[in-house]
């Protein structure tokens, strides 16, 4: 699963993009890109672990946009 929040395509173009155990069907495809000698900076504890595409509903379950008004939070 990939996520890119509305950073603008200058900021998210030099992001390292990887996919970990994703189901593709209907000739979907993900293309990694960045570095590929790229090493994450992120400690075990911080990371959360990568789950079987089959899980997609389970992990997505509570997406969407969010309903913020300007002058409140969000």
């Amino acid at each position: 699963m990939t996520k890119r929040d509305y950073a603008s395509e200058s900021e998210w173009k030099n992001w390292n993009w990887r996919s970990e155990k994703d189901v593709f069907m209907n000739n979907a495809y993900f293309r990694q890109s960045g570095n590929p000698h790229f090493k994450c900076s992120h400690s075990r504890q911080q990371m959360i672990k990568p789950k079987n595409g089959m899980a997609v509903s389970k992990l997505t379950k509570y997406a969407g946009a969010l309903d913020c008004r300007v002058g409140k939070a969000c």
